[in-house]
């Protein structure tokens, strides 16, 4: 399962320095309930790419800072795979 903790937390806190609550950034984003914001900052999902696009011009997200943290994310995923114990097979 992936995990966005770092995405979600940049996008957070965008936007609570825009002002934005949950609901109201979902209800801009043409969103019916402010679980998807939600989801997004505690690192469950990412925005959908056109959204994600849209979440850049209006909370003048740093495009660089987005990449770093998804690169961040993807290398704890990929360290966890090739690092974790295999299970026991049993013979």
């Amino acid at each position: 399962m992936a995990d966005f903790h770092h995405l979600g937390k940049y996008l957070k806190q965008r936007r609570v320095d825009s002002n934005y609550s949950q609901v109201e950034l979902a209800d801009k984003l043409g969103f019916s309930s402010g679980q998807f914001v939600s989801n997004w900052e505690r690192g469950v999902c990412a925005p959908p790419g056109d959204t994600l696009h849209k979440l850049i011009g209006m909370l003048k997200l740093d495009r660089e800072k987005i990449v770093e943290a998804m690169i961040e994310d993807s290398v704890i995923e990929i360290r966890a795979k090739v690092f974790a114990k295999p299970a026991r097979t049993r013979k």
